[in-house]
């Protein structure tokens, strides 16, 4: 994940889930992936909090 303070690239433990997304054809299912942090992460570089988990 990039900082939005530094533009500095951090590595974050995600989990993913895919969401079901309504298709308009019957035989097709669309999947959106959507990440959830673990854990609260700060940028290597400035120290800024970009990833916090919903869980706390």
């Amino acid at each position: 994940m990039k900082c939005c303070s530094c533009g500095h690239w951090n590595i974050v433990s995600v989990n993913k889930i895919l969401l079901e997304h309504p298709s308009p054809e019957p035989k097709v299912k669309v999947f959106i992936p959507m990440y959830e942090p673990l854990e609260v992460t700060k940028c290597e570089k400035c120290g800024k909090v970009i990833a916090e988990s919903k869980e706390q």
